[in-house]
């Protein structure tokens, strides 16, 4: 603008904060996933003698603190990047509803241009959700009780993934299955930690497993993500879980993730490490068929 004499320059307005990022209403929403989930827990995944909404804290307080983990992963790592992002937004979902939660996210505020960035962003997450579920999942293997009697019709069984195996094995169990014990509240947090880390490793678009693979493929993510998709739909035969979230996926983040400016410099050794290291974790915690009902 012109200047006048006496005229003063004043600095542009700071814009205010949206009341949506204002951390009252992430506290907000992290209270109220905290309620719906313990009562989830303390409805659904009743001990001996237990239940209630104290009974519950067993099975939300871990799978928030997994949620929480996982997000916060996402988030210091942007924060190391100067990218903008919000604090973790925390979704309760309606009671009934499964496990009481539509689970976490954060917002980035700007396109991630750096592919070192982009993968370290993308990979932060479910490595630290994985690694915040595993003590719990110990914890949870070892206190799970037989039950005494078989399985009523339209009962949920839980299809156990590798981690799961694994764990009975160091906590020495023995391996046993949904249909034969009660699960307790904290294995079932780690369990739906572990699904929550396959579903967001998927290689699709931008979800987190899209940001990996764009970082480590290059050219080649879209190519291999419609391969990824076309896998996804066809388990649907078995189970709905996979086919629908990778059609959710493909619909509202895309299937192709944005090229970065910087695509064809090598990845490097260390970063190409952890590339794989998702990989691996997607197979530890991946299931073809996560949720089963018994039959007449």
């Amino acid at each position: 603008m012109e200047s006048f004499p006496g005229m003063v320059s004043l600095p542009p307005p700071r814009p205010r904060r949206r009341w949506i990022e204002h951390p009252l209403f992430h506290l907000g929403l992290l209270v109220a996933t905290f309620f719906t989930t313990t009562y989830f827990g303390g409805r659904i995944f009743q001990r001996e003698g237990g239940g209630g909404f104290w009974g519950g804290l067993s099975f939300s307080v871990p799978l928030l603190l997994i949620l929480g983990v996982h997000e916060m992963g996402h988030y210091l790592t942007c924060r190391r990047y100067g990218l903008a992002a919000t604090l973790p937004y925390f979704l309760p979902a309606p009671i009934p509803t499964l496990i009481g939660t539509f689970g976490a996210l954060i917002r980035i505020k700007q396109p991630i241009r750096d592919k070192r960035a982009l993968l370290d962003v993308g990979a932060a997450g479910p490595l630290a959700g994985f690694a915040a579920a595993i003590p719990f999942l110990l914890y949870g293997v070892a206190r799970s009780t037989p039950l005494t009697g078989a399985s009523t019709p339209g009962t949920i069984l839980f299809e156990y993934p590798l981690a799961v195996r694994l764990a009975q094995d160091l906590a020495g169990v023995g391996h046993y299955s949904s249909a034969a014990v009660r699960e307790h509240p904290t294995f079932m947090a780690a369990w739906f930690g572990l699904l929550v880390t396959a579903l967001n490793l998927l290689p699709i678009g931008q979800l987190d497993g899209g940001h990996v693979l764009r970082a480590a493929a290059g050219r080649r993510q879209p190519w291999i993500s419609y391969a990824v998709l076309i896998g996804a739909v066809a388990t649907a035969f078995r189970g709905p879980t996979w086919a629908f979230f990778g059609v959710f996926a493909a619909l509202f983040v895309g299937v192709a993730h944005p090229p970065v400016d910087n695509e064809a410099e090598p990845l490097g050794l260390r970063r190409a490490s952890i590339a794989v290291l998702c990989a691996v974790v997607f197979v530890l915690c991946f299931t073809p068929v996560p949720l089963q009902f018994t039959s007449d």
